[in-house]
């Protein structure tokens, strides 16, 4: 497949400068970052993500009164922009903020206000006895009725507000009574204060405008805040899944598996000693005497009372006391051929976990030669500093060092800015971490819209996107084949590519173009219908005959025709399938396993190749196929079974291959599928390009029951005629988009393209 030419870049620098270089790279939007193994440290938060945090929480209030819109960066250093940013907001924020109090605590008078509007016109009774004032009890309006009623006050409810005569004798108590439940208590001397809430709302309608002009007056820096808010998110998105740590993270990770590995070699080497020692007391039991304990390869001096012994080549101490040593648990040796087993199971266990963490420390070691630009384990020398993967273009690397150049003269002030830089072209890279950049000219370019959908493939895999580009399209045609129908797709492609959602469907719009064109080609030459008319019917001499004869005059459809329809589907499906089968023998020689596809992967082919004609052979009277009889009279069961024999004796030489290799690849699971696989291919998925005429059937009857339909209607069967038209068109269009798609994705793909690969996206900032 056509591959542009990437170039895999690492640098290291200090963590402070890591996003900074990582902004004026995404700047120039050539680069796409490579994300770090999960096994590997990320370096520390650096200074960058405290001064978004601060940003954060200047700009969310304020974005509330604003929808925001990016706008372009400079090409100056985040730093320096976050810091002048904050000082700006800070200030707009202390004036935003004042206005929102000041609004708040207006709406809280104004319900203030509205609550106590009732009470400034009713009839207060003055007397020398009785004390009148105002309770606004909120959510325990019940509550404050019920306890103003028990102190023998009077109540008046207006709206929200209690008007509450009382003796004077009770006024403190029930006022008391009534805050504790939350009610607010007013005498009538502050509710005649409070303002009407007409004059409120007038301050708070000011103070809204006011609040308002503030936010417009500042839209730019706003926008410019959101944008690189934004952006920095970003970058440090970006540091957060790419930057590897050089220093002390990866030497604590290092260093914790080396002190693993060390406590388990010394733990085996005690079981070791322990268990020679007791193979050589296997003939017999022994029970130490009260306080003296066994030890193996005893330190020297012992201090307490001992006796000193050799057993199976093993120095042994019995000593009557403490001793530094390995000392035998006195379960073991009172049943020695027990406790033999129990060290066994003890050796075994040990030693599997040292070969695992031995296996993880090597996979560790691998890891970091591969992403690490230093890869000499100074840590001390690397201290503080983290390193980036990146791959650019080839064509692109001169923008590359012209943002290197602008960034490195941004941050001149700093030592050590880009403490090391290295290259080296895709090939050296590991095939599973090389990006997909596949370059082809349109209109094959757009298709890969739809091979994407299945899976980006990989840059050791054939890309099927030339072939879809053909398939597609032959595909939707063969079964919306309709002249008229397929210009209204051709249309509705047109328009997807000048008019309709501003063009920016425009990809979209060439494969409807395209499919459409086919649609109508098999419309005018392979089945002669428009809008479900024959051509002839309407006077239309065509140079040839119908290439596929399906509908008649005065026969809805035509036997024969079916019958040489469903034939060529047949073979069409046997030759896709057999392809794709060949194309997975190439994947896999690419995927560099050459003994895999000859062993293995070859013989799928043959089994589909034998029982695809097997199936020919069964049909072979009812769909007219005597010309295939000198190619199916071979013996094919027999070619069947030495194929599946191949792919069986393959499978086992090749797992003896790779019997002790850690990363064997699942021999017997492709041994399986490939067996089912070829199988099912032959027996069902070339009958399942039978639904290329099953399509064209439905299609055809629909639009000549609804002419027929219209036509009986007379005038009225225009509207009729267009209406049915436009359903059909819909319908068998969603119809053989999807059937189209199956016939790609499962018949086809499935045997053959992983599509596990990934995009070359650069990183781009505004």
């Amino acid at each position: 497949m056509p591959l542009e030419r990437v170039v895999e870049f690492k640098i290291a620098g200090n963590v402070d400068t890591l996003p900074e270089l990582i902004y004026f790279i995404g700047k120039a939007s050539v680069a796409m970052f490579e994300d770090r193994p999960e096994r590997l440290p990320r370096p520390r938060d650096p200074s960058v993500a405290q001064r978004l945090k601060r940003l954060e929480e200047l700009l969310n209030p304020l974005l509330q009164y604003l929808q925001p819109q990016q706008v372009k960066l400079p090409l100056e250093t985040l730093e320096r922009q976050l810091e002048d940013a904050i000082k700006k907001l800070e200030a707009l924020h202390r004036d935003v903020s004042y206005n929102v109090r000041l609004a708040e605590e207006l709406r809280t008078k104004l319900a203030l206000s509205r609550d106590v509007a009732p009470i400034k016109t009713a009839a207060v009774p003055k007397t020398e006895t009785l004390d009148v004032f105002v309770a606004l009890p909120g959510r325990a309006l019940k509550e404050a009725l019920e306890l103003a009623r028990s102190q023998g006050a009077t109540v008046v409810q207006q709206g929200n507000a209690l008007l509450i005569a009382v003796e004077r004798k009770n006024v403190k108590q029930l006022k008391t009574a009534l805050e504790k439940l939350g009610a607010r208590v007013l005498t009538l001397q502050e509710v005649a204060d409070i303002e009407p809430p007409s004059a409120i709302e007038e301050k708070i309608k000011r103070v809204e405008e006011e609040l308002n002009s503030t936010i417009v007056k500042h839209q730019d820096l706003l926008n410019y805040a959101y944008t690189l808010r934004e952006t920095a998110a970003k970058v440090l998105d970006v540091y957060f899944r790419s930057a590897v740590d050089e220093g002390a993270e990866m030497k604590h990770l290092f260093e914790s598996h080396e002190r693993e590995i060390k406590k388990l070699e010394e733990q085996l080497a005690t079981l070791r000693k322990i268990g020679k020692v007791l193979e050589g007391l296997q003939a017999s039991s022994l029970k130490l005497p009260e306080g003296y304990k066994l030890y193996v390869d005893p330190e020297m001096p012992i201090e307490a009372p001992h006796m000193i012994q050799e057993i199976n080549g093993m120095k042994v101490a019995l000593v009557r006391g403490e001793a530094r040593g390995v000392e035998i648990p006195q379960e073991y040796l009172q049943d020695v051929r027990t406790g033999i087993e129990l060290v066994k199971k003890a050796e075994e266990s040990t030693n599997a976990a040292l070969q695992r963490i031995k296996r993880e420390l090597e996979s560790l070691e691998k890891l970091y030669q591969e992403f690490s630009l230093y890869g000499d384990k100074r840590w001390e020398e690397h201290a503080d500093t983290a390193s980036v993967t990146f791959y650019v273009l080839e064509k692109d690397v001169g923008k590359l060092d012209e943002a290197l150049a602008e960034f490195i003269k941004r941050n001149v002030g700093k030592l050590d800015i880009v403490r090391r830089l290295r290259y080296k072209y895709l090939r050296d890279v590991p095939v599973e971490r090389r990006p997909t950049v596949e370059r082809y000219p349109a209109p094959i370019r757009q298709f890969t819209k739809i091979v994407y959908m299945y899976g980006v493939p990989r840059a050791d895999e054939l890309s099927p996107a030339p072939l879809v580009a053909l398939l597609f399209p032959v595909f939707f045609g063969w079964m919306y084949g309709d002249l008229g129908h397929g210009f209204l797709l051709f249309l509705l492609g047109v328009l997807l590519m000048t008019k309709l959602y501003g063009g920016r469907h425009r990809d979209w719009g060439v494969i409807w173009a395209l499919t459409g064109l086919s649609s109508m080609f098999f419309g005018a030459f392979v089945y002669q219908e428009v809008f479900g008319f024959g051509l002839k019917e309407l006077g239309i001499k065509m140079p040839t005959l119908p290439l596929l004869h399906l509908f008649g005059v005065h026969t809805l459809v035509e036997s024969e025709g079916v019958i040489v329809a469903m034939r060529a589907a047949f073979l069409l499906g046997f030759l896709l399938v057999l392809l794709a089968f060949l194309s997975k023998v190439v994947n896999t020689v690419l995927r560099g396993e050459p003994d895999v596809a000859v062993g293995i992967v070859l013989p799928q082919a043959l089994i589909f190749l034998s029982l695809g004609m097997v199936f020919f052979s069964l049909i072979k009277e009812a769909f007219h196929m005597e010309f295939l009889a000198p190619l199916l009279q071979l013996p094919w069961m027999y070619i069947f079974l030495v194929a599946f024999i191949w792919s069986a004796a393959g499978m086992l030489i090749l797992r003896a291959r790779y019997k002790h290799h850690e990363e064997a690849p699942p021999l017997t699971e492709e041994f399986i599928m490939g067996f089912v696989e070829g199988s099912l291919a032959a027996l069902a998925n070339i009958p399942s390009f039978s639904r290329l005429v099953i399509l064209i059937l439905i299609h055809g009857v629909l639009t000549k029951l609804a002419n027929g339909v219209a036509i009986a209607l007379g005038p009225a069967g225009i509207l009729f005629a267009v209406f049915a038209h436009a359903l059909i068109a819909a319908g068998e269009g969603l119809f053989s988009t999807v059937q189209s798609l199956r016939l790609t994705f499962y018949e086809i793909f499935s045997k053959f393209y992983e599509g596990r690969g990934r995009l070359f996206t650069p990183l781009a900032l505004p």
